[in-house]
């Protein structure tokens, strides 16, 4: 966690700013063992190789990326790879949350969600661009009865952290 404070900071191999409290935040909403937790286009997975430092492995978190990008932070038993950033990973059936920070194509989510919704599947979790939600929000409010804002403390003034809960219809 060297670098890490209370201030959000942003670091080369991530695209949103990192703190203590943010991480702090994520991490008291994710399940911990044995739920599993999908991180969708992790990159060098700085973030979540923070997460399973600040829960001491407590959260089942794994990386799912294409095999081009440079996993530098994960174990390799945590990182999952995709042939396209378009692709999806059958894995995602038994996730009970996906992660998704910074996602370049929106309409990945929407794929997830449609193939995966019937799954495991109790929470989304998004952090990005306060500009991008809009779109985001129209991706999620058809699948979920609760979409929690998160901003303050620990965050970025311009990035959001979204939680979406209680699947429709379960």
């Amino acid at each position: 966690m060297e670098g890490l404070s209370d201030e959000p900071k942003l670091f080369p191999d991530c695209c949103a700013g990192l703190s203590r409290p943010m991480l702090k935040t994520l991490a008291s909403r994710l399940p911990q063992h044995p739920a599993l937790v999908l991180s969708i286009g992790c990159g060098s997975g700085l973030l979540e190789g923070l997460l399973l430092l600040v829960t001491d492995e407590q959260v089942n978190v794994l990386g799912v990326e294409v095999a081009s990008c440079v996993n530098k932070h994960l174990p390799e038993r945590r990182l999952l790879r995709v042939q396209s950033t378009s692709s999806l990973h059958p894995e995602a059936l038994l996730a009970s949350t996906l992660l998704f920070v910074y996602p370049r194509q929106p309409t990945l989510l929407t794929r997830y969600m449609e193939t995966f919704y019937q799954g495991a599947l109790e929470q989304v979790v998004w952090l990005g661009h306060r500009s991008d939600w809009p779109e985001i929000e129209d991706v999620l409010t058809p699948f979920f009865d609760e979409i929690e804002v998160v901003e303050g403390p620990g965050m970025m003034e311009y990035e959001l952290l979204v939680f979406a809960t209680l699947p429709h219809g379960r």
